[in-house]
């Protein structure tokens, strides 16, 4: 097999190795590292190799070859950006410093690079769509029919049962069979499927079980799930009932919460705006976040949590041996440790509107000149959220009720049952004098259970919907009662039955506060004492509980003021968010910082810094004592107008938008 230099084909145009490449070949790079390839995938490498054309000196590196970026798998819709990312950053690596020396800033050349990915992507999609038109394909019923004929697919869909771990099971047989180019090679659904051309979870839709589907309301229709797909036809009347509400489900979430999500999205943008520069280089504070790095966590076989890294890619983190260090995507290390990392609610940069590229991270790189960071950051949350509200009837494939994830803290009293929906008491407090502790609040219809003669007649939700138990144990002469959440989001835990059926038997008493105290000692360990609602937690609502998060309200002023810690904020932030989204952790800082405020108390509503007080502040509070220039772009104009606060505090940070109401001030020049 013939032996050729990668630097030997940069003096070869792309369009001149389309007529001279043939066949396979042992390419050799720079480094002295060989690669078997063929002319192909040299050929899909060369469009990214105009960069090494233009800036010579770059390495030429076996990573610069789709070959050894794909090892194994196919081409993907976002195989040419890793190409161009990995080629790209060998150019800046190499030449950054040379262009800092010749007086170019440093922003300047890597923005005219990032330009060259844009060109280069346009020159690869438009040779290749006129050149590979030939090879162009489609897929059509008998595809599907190929797929779910295949005898690891047809057995995983005649074995399954009517149970979500069951279904779930039937998935990952599905999922092996189309993505290990075995059973399926040629078939173009498991094509597209390996080259991440269409959402798998679509893809298990049609050819396995439709599984538990949910109402407009996001209630699950848990007595039985839809156990056929739409490639072998919905044809019983249950389930065709059923699937009808994933239609009338897309409508509805295409009106009010969409509307909801995006009216969100534009008041975050005018909050974040304010945090306007990224400066590069290190502000030097001695503040730090400390995060605890979580790895996956597994409860009943199933992964409830993937953990941080992938969220905290890019963030610097100052090391024991007192070396600032980059998290990556390999530092599998850091999970289990608490790091002390850098971060933006910290950062000490003297622009009162701007954060350092240090706190923020190595994400600064792909920030361009004159981007408002806050904006940016913002922008990168928000549209997933509405995006993912959009798209609801896609997303929420088969709804899956979120399971339970207990603390360290609660697995101390608390245990997940195996149905992932309802709570035992731990095992450790077998033998323990415990009690159960319930806000009269939350337990309004206790008293039902006195006057029914068959608890089964009540309906779990009416009688109890509980946010959080207190359960008090005693260790010798000492009480100890611990306050445990037992909500998933506005999914709210109920009493189960046969706890309702033990208070029946056994009583309450009431404590000098008021709430119910339940004494478990007769207690069948084995049974559930509370259980949530099967609820799927969609994505509607999860764009909900952020806003309730960022935006508080105003009767919660002086709590957020300077008693909430920014740093437990951004933590419950950072779970929320990526329960459901994928969003790094520096985006969520900067989203959050916006938020901030120096303090409300004292009207000063600019973003804090380590030298001054800090707090959390309330959106519309916010929004009518910064600028006002972006209560103008939002509502409540009149309001505004007609407050004294207009115009009595004049020490109010800037905004971006100040120029479109007093350009003459804003640009120094005169009508």
């Amino acid at each position: 097999m013939n032996k050729i230099s990668a630097r030997t084909l940069l003096g070869y145009t792309t369009e001149q190795l389309w007529s001279i490449l043939t066949g396979s070949f042992i390419l050799v790079f720079d480094n002295g590292e060989e690669i078997v390839t063929d002319y192909k995938m040299t050929l899909f490498s060369s469009y990214a190799w105009d960069f090494h054309r233009e800036y010579p000196d770059t390495p030429m590196l076996p990573n610069h070859h789709i070959k050894v970026i794909l090892g194994d798998k196919r081409l993907g819709a976002d195989t040419h950006l890793v190409l161009l990312g990995n080629v790209m950053w060998a150019v800046y690596e190499k030449y950054s410093q040379r262009v800092i020396d010749s007086g170019i800033p440093e922003i300047e050349f890597r923005d005219s690079l990032a330009e060259k990915i844009y060109r280069y992507t346009n020159v690869l999609y438009n040779d290749l769509s006129y050149r590979l038109e030939e090879y162009v394909t489609s897929i059509d019923i008998t595809d599907f029919i190929n797929a779910i004929n295949c005898p690891a697919i047809k057995n995983a869909n005649n074995s399954v049962e009517e149970t979500q771990q069951s279904i779930d099971k039937t998935y990952k047989a599905i999922n092996t069979a189309l993505m290990n180019g075995i059973d399926l090679p040629n078939n173009p659904i498991s094509l597209a499927a390996r080259s991440k051309l269409v959402s798998i979870k679509q893809v298990f839709q049609c050819i396995g079980p439709r599984g538990y589907l949910t109402d407009t309301d996001s209630t699950v229709f848990h007595q039985k799930p839809v156990l056929r797909g739409y490639a072998q036809g919905l044809r019983g009347f249950y389930d065709t009932f059923v699937e009808s509400r994933s239609a009338a489900k897309s409508l509805l979430f295409s009106k009010t919460p969409l509307q909801q999500a995006e009216y969100f999205s534009r008041r975050l943008q005018l909050m974040s705006q304010i945090v306007r520069n990224l400066h590069m280089g290190d502000c030097g504070t001695t503040e730090y976040l400390l995060w605890y790095v979580r790895g996956p966590v597994i409860e009943n076989g199933i992964l409830k949590r993937a953990g941080d890294l992938k969220q905290l890619v890019g963030k610097r983190y100052m090391d024991s041996d007192g070396i600032l260090k980059t998290i990556t995507a390999d530092s599998h290390e850091l999970v289990g440790k608490t790091l002390k990392l850098r971060s933006v609610i910290h950062c000490a940069h003297p622009d009162p509107y701007g954060i350092c590229s240090t706190c923020f991270g190595e994400l600064s790189l792909s920030v361009p000149e004159d981007t408002n960071i806050g904006q940016m950051c913002c922008t990168s949350l928000a549209q997933k959220s509405s995006q993912n509200v959009m798209s609801v009837k896609h997303h929420d494939g088969s709804s899956v009720v979120d399971g339970i994830v207990l603390s360290d803290v609660d697995k101390q009293y608390l245990k997940v049952a195996p149905d992932d929906n309802s709570y035992l008491l731990a095992d450790k407090l077998k033998g323990l004098d415990v009690k159960i502790i319930i806000s009269v609040e939350q337990a309004n219809n206790i008293s039902d259970v006195l006057e029914v003669k068959d608890i089964g007649d009540l309906n779990i939700t009416r009688v109890s919907e509980l946010a959080e138990i207190g359960i008090s144990t005693k260790v010798g002469s000492a009480y100890h009662i611990e306050t445990i959440s037992v909500n998933l989001g506005q999914r709210l835990a109920s009493m189960t039955y046969p706890l309702l059926g033990y208070i029946k038997q056994y009583g309450w008493v009431v404590d000098e506060r008021g709430n119910y105290v339940i004494d478990m000692k007769e207690w069948d360990w084995s049974k559930e004492i509370l259980t949530l609602p099967l609820r799927h937690f969609n994505m509607s609502d999860h764009s909900s509980e952020i806003a309730r998060m960022l935006e508080s309200s105003v009767g919660k002023t002086n709590e957020r003021d300077g008693n909430v810690s920014p740093d437990v904020a951004l933590t419950e932030l950072f779970d929320l968010v990526n329960d459901k989204l994928v969003v790094n952790l520096a985006a969520l800082e900067v989203v959050l910082y916006g938020s901030m405020v120096i303090s409300a108390d004292k009207n000063q509503y600019g973003l804090p810094k380590p030298w001054t007080e800090n707090g959390l502040g309330v959106m519309r509070l916010s929004m009518a004592n910064r600028s006002l220039s972006a209560a103008m772009a939002y509502e409540g104009h009149r309001e505004i107008f007609i407050s004294a606060n207009s115009y009595i505090y004049k020490n109010r940070p800037d905004h971006p938008m100040d120029g479109l109401l007093l350009p003459g001030e804003v640009f120094k020049y005169s009508m």
